[in-house]
């Protein structure tokens, strides 16, 4: 699921998207998840490392992808990733309709290069980043919690 969530959100991007966006995007999507159903769409075990979520799993997918169904481009300390081929279309991933309303959610409130502050602080706000962040150096790498997310809705509904 990893390799088809990369894509979609390279596909409706047009390749407007930094690996950190995408990386944010991908913990959004699995935290969502977990907050709505209780499990993730992905096997990633995210963890608190470099201020941030993070899996080695997605660097392994993008160099597996890179130049077959992505290419990835660096501009500085800024890394790119565009569809390798330009039309390259969302709706031949065969993502069940419910997972495309949640990724299109995420996609039209974070991509943009304007919105990269906004979408770290976003991030960095939720309860699995907060439980971790202020106890925990960025070089360590430490298990996050999304189950915490869930556990925050519960506490806001009352339930």
């Amino acid at each position: 699921m990893v390799d088809k969530l990369i894509k979609y959100f390279v596909y409706a991007t047009k390749g407007y998207i930094t690996k950190t966006q995408l990386i944010k995007f991908l913990y959004l999507a699995d935290l969502y998840s977990v907050k709505w159903t209780g499990k993730q769409l992905t096997d990633l075990d995210w963890c608190y490392y470099h201020f941030g979520p993070w899996n080695e799993g997605i660097n392994t997918a993008l160099n597996e992808m890179n130049g077959k169904e992505i290419i990835q481009e660096s501009q500085g300390n800024v890394t790119y990733i565009r569809p390798e081929n330009e039309a390259a279309q969302v709706d031949n991933l065969q993502i069940p309709l419910s997972i495309k309303f949640v990724l299109d959610n995420i996609r039209r409130e974070w991509a943009g290069a304007d919105k990269l502050d906004q979408l770290l602080d976003y991030v960095y706000d939720t309860a699995p980043m907060v439980e971790v962040k202020n106890t925990h150096k960025p070089e360590e790498k430490v298990k996050l919690n999304l189950q915490a997310e869930r556990e925050r809705l519960v506490g806001e509904l009352g339930l």
